[in-house]
């Protein structure tokens, strides 16, 4: 549940930055999909367009969008965090570069930022309300969870897990 800012308690809530996209681009972002031979996790997506340049660099909190809305992604959820490490101006761009924003080549923007990002993580979906631009989003203490990247099972779980696929 997302707290307003006028309520804050250190004690009880903890503060993210946050970027709301759209979808199916804040999926695109989080989203791991494929990992390099150094053991770290990338999404299609790792680039992000922005009007505006930012100093931030560290971990993003991507929500989803209200809208628009469509079938097979969520909207105004939480999605999972990335790593903001570098910012770029779009008339820098190299081909690899606009192909790591996943935008049509008739959609490209003339002028703005590409943000860079790696390391997604995803996180249970929680609905919230975004913002424009880097945001905090204030929750109670244990509510952003990130899904695990691996599970382990014992012989005796792994007998379970067998038994489910075979339905």
């Amino acid at each position: 549940m997302q707290i307003d800012k006028k309520y804050f308690d250190a004690e009880q809530h903890e503060v993210f930055k946050a970027l709301s996209v759209k979808q199916p681009y804040a999926d695109l972002l989080t989203r791991a999909a494929w990992r390099d031979e150094d053991g770290e996790y990338h999404a299609s997506k790792t680039i992000e367009l922005r009007s505006k340049n930012t100093s931030y660099r560290g971990d993003l909190l991507i929500c989803s969008s209200a809208k628009p809305v469509l079938a097979a992604h969520e909207s105004g959820v939480t999605c999972g965090f990335v790593e903001l490490y570098d910012v770029k101006p779009i008339e820098d761009f190299t081909e690899d570069d606009w192909a790591a924003t996943c935008i049509p080549d008739n959609e490209r923007p003339r002028k703005g930022y590409g943000w860079l990002m790696r390391n997604p993580r995803r996180v249970v979906e929680m609905p919230i309300k975004g913002q424009l631009g880097i945001y905090n989003l204030i929750v109670p203490k244990g509510d952003i969870t990130e899904y695990p990247r691996v599970l382990k099972f014992g012989d005796k779980g792994m007998k379970i897990v067998d038994k489910i696929a075979k339905k």
